[in-house]
Formats: structure tokens, C-alpha cells, sequence
């Protein structure tokens, strides 16, 4: 697996840098186990190993310069080199460079002399009452320990070698040191008699610091790392220069934190068996109980299925009615057109007379055709087959258009028929589906002319807040407030005392409220009898779109 990503990683990275120049990357003199100068005066270390391993992949784009910290710096801002290595994060940004993918994490430790301290903790250095600490010069360390402990006095030095001989000074508490440094320069040196402890902290990722004049650069470096941590060649860099010092000391204070972390765990893996053996005692007492609540809940369930039955019943009585109300809607309007229609086949008739009947049949026709046409509207909304089909509507021609119809039916009862037109832009344009907003407009109008003796209709609309407002105000025979709950069910009017002199299926009402509901919208009224209706009607603007005139979507219950 590592040799399928390793391989994939040269075919789609490499070439990215194929052509690019040479580099100069800047290391310190003196960092081991890091980079430094071994024995026969040649730097290596873990960083060097690190940027030869990128090298080889990048056919040695990169050059290595040696100098101390101050040159370091000075070189990278006038711009001779281009990066450095071995630079720890600062933890913010900066606009002048880029920080590469971490190499490695390094953080601090505490080293004392184990022929003085047989015994030294974290909390011994926190309560002691003036502990002397061996350390660099650092502004970081210096508030750490004085964080940790404000009667801390410090020694100073300038090498890992002042540090480990200030130990053997007996009123020397500890030092403070880079751990892996620190651990190295043990080894390497001979200082048997220090020991550190598994505590760590400040620690910090270290990697390459570049200038941002060079992305391309930072670029070969995180690729390369990438790379060799894909290929395997950076755990060889690793386990060759760091992995000895990264680990834990092996003492038996090393050993009992082992003890007592699986000490822990098998003590909690034991708890959770105690704790899931008395929850399977409780489950058992529970299942009982839940099988009388389940002989309750299907108690339950056979009264509900008792009342979906009544309502089946009701469904079926309500069905009888519609075809008994349907019956004589269409029978009525039949008789009328056949016995009229006899009528001028039997005798001669006026002009007048002639007129007057062919009048009266249209009419019954009008109606029939009316009453059909509401029958299958709502037929299809009950099966659910209605569909939307959305397109721009302009309301300004619609109500026009409405107006113009219904003026002469109101100017022939009587009634005068108002518009007004509310805020609204012009063209006042809306995208909805126009044959249901007709219909919804249609029916109101028509209902409210119907149930008016004298007075006035007003229809009204305007678009805010993203809805189009519409109101149809009559001055007619008005409401009881006991029917407007149920006067949108189908075959319902107002009140039989009332209505019962005016033709109508009754299901006028119930397709303007359906409709409405499939727009999106709310529909709602203010009645109070002999003083008359206003309907309302919110319907939601869709937003136009240029490239679909036309879109039909299934109507959602």
C-alpha cells in the first residue's frame, strides 16, 4: 500500500517542479541532534538527512548553507538564501513567509542529577520553597517556571555541556532542556547520572521557514516531505537520528504509570460489566412492563381502528350526499335546456319570447357546464393527479381581464364592482400558475356578487414582502361566525337559510382553498352577517427564472 501512494505521489507531484531552479536553505552550526558538525567536520543530522531525501526526488534543487542564528537571519531578509530549517512555529502568521508541513514536534523536559535527587517530581519543583534551575537564557522558560513556581532562582548558561555539569552542583534542583537535544548530548557525552522526567511541555512543531518570494519552493518542500513519509525514507530518518531519544525513560516510575493506566482500564472494563449485568436485570424487569403497555397501546389501537371505521361510515354517507347533491345539480339545469328546448319545437313564438328562452337555456347550460368542470377540479385534487405548472403571470392583466367580465353580472344586479390596485410595479408580474390563481379569483368574485343584494364588490391586490395580497370585499349577506370554520368543506354553504335561494354545488369555495394551499399560500376570512364578507389571499411570489418559462412540479399533499 505504502508503494502504490509512494508511486502516486511522483506522478502527480514531481512534475509540478520538474523545471524549477536551485535553492539555498540555511541551517545553524550547532543543533543536534538536529544539524551540526560530527567528528570528522561534516554536518549531519536529522534535518540534513531529511533535505538529502528530498534531493533525490527533485534531482538536488536544493543547497545546503551552514552559518550561526544571527547570519541565518541576516542572509534570509536581505534575500541570499531562500529558506531555513530547523525553525520552530511561531504560532501566528506572517506575510513575509511560508511555514512548510511540520517535520517533527519538539517540546521541553526537566533533567536532574539521580546521584543528588533519588526522587524528583513536577510537584516536588511546584512546592519547593526556592528550587535553582539550570537554563538558557529564554524569556519563554524563564515565565514558564516561574508560573510553576514564583520562588524559582535561575543559572544561566550557554551549552548542553555547562547545563549537565551545573547538575552536579548539590543545591541545584533541575535544568530545563530540549528533550530530544537534551537526551542526545546525554548519550553522546557519557552523563550517566542524569535522568529526565516523562513530563513535557512547550511543545512546537519545527520545520522549514521560506521566504514567501518562493512559494515554488515551499511547494518542493512539503511535496518532497509528503513523499518520504509516504515512501518510508523519513521513519529511516527518524528511527536513525531520533527515535531513541523520543522515548520514555525505562524506570520502574516509567513502568508503574503502566500499571497504573491498565490497572485503570481493567478496573473500568470490570465496572462495565457490573453496571451491564445489573442494567440486563433491569431490562428484564422492564420487558414486562413494556408487555402490559403494549396490550394497552393495541387497546388503544382497536379504538382508533373503532373510530377510523365511524369515519368510514361518514366517508361513505358524505359520498351518497355529493351523488345525490351532484344528481340534482346536473338534473335541474337539464330539465330547463329539454323543457325549454320543447318548448320552441312546439309552438311559434315572438322574437322576444324566442330570446328569452334561449336566455334561460344557456343559462341552465352555463351552470351544468359549471358544475362539471368543479366536479372533475376536484377530483383530480382528491387523487392527487393536479399539478402546478408555473409560469410569469401578470396581475395587472388578469384583474383586468376578471374586472371586465363580472362588470356587466353586477351592473345587471344592481351592485356596483370596484378595483384597486395596491403597491405593485408595472408590469405588476408575478410567477405562479395562472389557470388556479384565475380560478381561486373567479370563484370568490363570483360567490361574492352571487351573495349581494345592493352595495358593492371590491376587488384588491398588491405584492410585498414577497407575497401578492389579494381581498375580495363584498357588502352582502355576510357569515355566522359558527359556519366560517366549515364553509371551505365541500357541498357547504353558509347557511341553508340564507343560500338555499342561490344555485351552487358548494364546491366553489373548497377548489379555491385547495388551489391556494397548493401555491403556497393562506386563505383566510372576515364575515359578520347582513354587513358582509372579505376574503383574503396570500400568495407567495416565486422567483422569476429567465432560462424556464414553464415549470410543472406534482402537486405534494
Amino acid at each position: 500500500m505504502r508503494t502504490f501512494v509512494y508511486i502516486l505521489l511522483l506522478v502527480f507531484v514531481v512534475p509540478k517542479v520538474s523545471a524549477m531552479g536551485q535553492y539555498n536553505v540555511m541551517v545553524s552550526h550547532n543543533y543536534p541532534p538536529y544539524h551540526f558538525y560530527n567528528s570528522e567536520g561534516e554536518m549531519v543530522g536529522f534535518n540534513i538527512d531529511i533535505i538529502n531525501a528530498i534531493n533525490n526526488i527533485y534531482d538536488d534543487r536544493i543547497k545546503i548553507s551552514v552559518g550561526n542564528w544571527e547570519e541565518i537571519v541576516q542572509s534570509l531578509n536581505s534575500g541570499e538564501i531562500q529558506a531555513v530549517a530547523g525553525v520552530h512555529y511561531p504560532g501566528t502568521s506572517d506575510e513575509k513567509f511560508f511555514y512548510t508541513r511540520s517535520v517533527i514536534s519538539t517540546s521541553h523536559c526537566f533533567f536532574y542529577n539521580s546521584d543528588i535527587h533519588s526522587k524528583l517530581s513536577v510537584e516536588k519543583i511546584r512546592t519547593e520553597q526556592r528550587p535553582k534551575i539550570v537554563i538558557w537564557e529564554n524569556d519563554v522558560l524563564e515565565h514558564y517556571m516561574l508560573t510553576l513556581n514564583p520562588n524559582t532562582t535561575f543559572i544561566f548558561v550557554n551549552s548542553y555541556d555547562e547545563l549537565f555539569k551545573a547538575l552536579k552542583q548539590p543545591d541545584v534542583t533541575c535544568a530545563i532542556a530540549q528533550k530530544i537535544g537534551g537526551k542526545y548530548y546525554i548519550k553522546q557525552n557519557g552523563f550517566d547520572f542524569v535522568e529526565s522526567l516523562n513530563e513535557v511541555f512547550l511543545e512546537r512543531n519545527m520545520g522549514f521557514k521560506v521566504s514567501s518570494d518562493f512559494p515554488e519552493l515551499a511547494e518542493i518542500l512539503n511535496n518532497g516531505l509528503e513523499i518520504i513519509m509516504a515512501n518510508g525514507s523519513y521513519q529511516d530518518i527518524y528511527d536513525k537520528w531520533i527515535k531513541e531519544y523520543d522515548e520514555p525513560p525505562h524506570n520502574w516510575r516509567y513502568y508503574l504509570k503502566d500499571i497504573l493506566v491498565w490497572g485503570c482500564i481493567i478496573s473500568l472494563v470490570i465496572g462495565i460489566l457490573l453496571f451491564f449485568n445489573r442494567l440486563l436485570k433491569k431490562q428484564i424487569r422492564q420487558k414486562t412492563k413494556h408487555l402490559q403497555h403494549q396490550l394497552e397501546i393495541n387497546n388503544i389501537i382497536r379504538q382508533e381502528l373503532e373510530i377510523a371505521k365511524v369515519r368510514a361510515e361518514v366517508s361513505d354517507q358524505m359520498k351518497s350526499a355529493f351523488l345525490a347533491n351532484m344528481s340534482h345539480e346536473i338534473r335541474t339545469p337539464m330539465n330547463g335546456i329539454l323543457g325549454f328546448s320543447e318548448l320552441l319545437k312546439s309552438a311559434e313564438y315572438g322574437s322576444e319570447e324566442q330570446e328569452y328562452y334561449i336566455s334561460l337555456i344557456q343559462k341552465s347550460g352555463s351552470r351544468m357546464l359549471s358544475t362539471i368542470n368543479n366536479i372533475i377540479d376536484i377530483s383530480k385534487i382528491e387523487s392527487g393527479a393536479e399539478k402546478l405548472i408555473l409560469k410569469e403571470v401578470d396581475l395587472t392583466k388578469m384583474i383586468d381581464e376578471i374586472y371586465e367580465f363580472f362588470k356587466v353580472e353586477a351592473n345587471e344586479k344592481g351592485i356596483q364592482l370596484l378595483m384597486e390596485k395596491g403597491e405593485c410595479e408595472n408590469p405588476c408580474v408575478i410567477k405562479s400558475d395562472e389557470y388556479k390563481l384565475h380560478s381561486i379569483l373567479t370563484n370568490l368574485l363570483k360567490n361574492a356578487i352571487k351573495f349581494t343584494y345592493n352595495g358593492s364588490v371590491t376587488i384588491s391586490y398588491s405584492i410585498s414582502n414577497s407575497f401578492a395580497k389579494f381581498a375580495i370585499k363584498d357588502t352582502g349577506i355576510g357569515i355566522n361566525k359558527d359556519k366560517q370554520d366549515v364553509i371551505f368543506n365541500q357541498f357547504v354553504r353558509a347557511d341553508i337559510s340564507y343560500s338555499s335561494e342561490f344555485e351552487g354545488s358548494g364546491l366553489g369555495l373548497s377548489i379555491s382553498k385547495e388551489y391556494v394551499k397548493m401555491l403556497g399560500g393562506i386563505i383566510w376570512l372576515e364575515s359578520e352577517p347582513e354587513k358582509g364578507s372579505i376574503f383574503y389571499i396570500d400568495i407567495p411570489c416565486r422567483q422569476l427564472d429567465a432560462k424556464q418559462e414553464e415549470l410543472e412540479v406534482k402537486m405534494q399533499n
